[in-house]
Parts: structure tokens; C-alpha cells; sequence
């Protein structure tokens, strides 16, 4: 089932005919360039002070699993938001952490891998976003609101 998408450069990404099913894949083209995201979500939200693994698998055009050219590089666009950390056993997997202490504030985290198995080199991107929050409340402050007042 096919849903119409609206997208204009510089512009907002805007969903013309709702699909009911669960998940998303949203397909952008323009010149010969063509960007796929899918999944149950499009974006994560992680609370300060947590961290969570995330995975990257890849398919072909048709969603069949397909390999990539050597290790996956990763990386997070604001190392001040939240860090990414590859699994040394296996880069295909990594830990997203909110920076202790750090920013509230959303990231892009980056995996870069070579989509062409033969000789030389085709960059494929794919991206989450990720939105830091405040965690849980550890206190309260009790302010009073206006002046003292007579009581009636």
C-alpha cells in the first residue's frame, strides 16, 4: 500500500494520506539520489543519565539482508548531548549514552558503512535521531506565588 508524501527543500516533510499500519518507511529521491528510513519509530527518546544499544542491520532494495564493506563507523553529532560507542566485537552494534550531566537537547547519531562489497567505495548513511530529556525528579522546590494575603 503506497502513501503520498509531500517534501520540499528547506522545507517540512508532510504526510498527505496517514497509513494506519505500524512503523514508518518514508523514501526521499531527488537527482538520482534516493534516502529510505524505516521503523517502528523515527526518532528515540532517552533520559539524561541513561544510555541504550542500538543495531544496525542492512537490506538490499528488495528487504533482503545484505552485507556491507568492512566495519561500521559511528558517531553522534553532538558529543555534548550524547556519546556513541561502538561494541568492539561486532560494529554493528553500539551504545548511545546521554552525557552525564550533560545537555538536554536532541542528536543525530551517525552510522557510515561501504554498501559496495567490490572495489571502491560507495558511502551509505543512515541516521536516528535521538532527543535527551530530563530524568526522573530527584527534589522539589516549593516557591510561594505572590505576597502574603489577610485572611477573610
Amino acid at each position: 500500500m503506497s502513501r503520498t508524501v509531500e517534501f520540499r527543500l528547506g522545507g517540512t516533510l508532510k504526510i498527505l494520506e496517514p497509513d494506519t499500519r505500524a512503523g514508518a518507511r518514508v523514501t526521499l529521491k531527488f537527482a538520482g539520489f534516493k534516502v529510505t528510513a524505516w521503523g517502528e519509530d523515527m526518532a528515540y527518546t532517552l533520559p539524561d543519565r541513561h544510555q541504550v544499544q542500538v543495531r544496525i542491520d542492512y537490506v538490499d532494495a528488495d528487504g533482503n539482508a545484505a552485507s556491507v564493506d568492512g566495519d561500521v563507523a559511528w558517531s553522534s553529532s553532538d558529543a555534548n548531548i550524547a556519546t556513541v560507542t561502538v561494541d568492539p566485537s561486532d560494529s554493528q552494534l553500539a551504545t548511545v549514552a546521554a552525557t552525564t550531566g550533560g545537555t538536554i537537547g536532541q542528536v543525530q547519531i551517525t552510522a557510515r558503512a561501504d554498501a559496495d562489497l567490490g572495489e571502491g567505495t560507495r558511502e551509505l548513511l543512515t541516521t536516528m535521531d535521538v532527543e535527551v530529556v530530563a530524568g526522573e525528579a530527584v527534589a522539589g522546590t516549593i516557591t510561594p506565588v505572590g505576597g502574603s494575603t489577610p485572611i477573610p
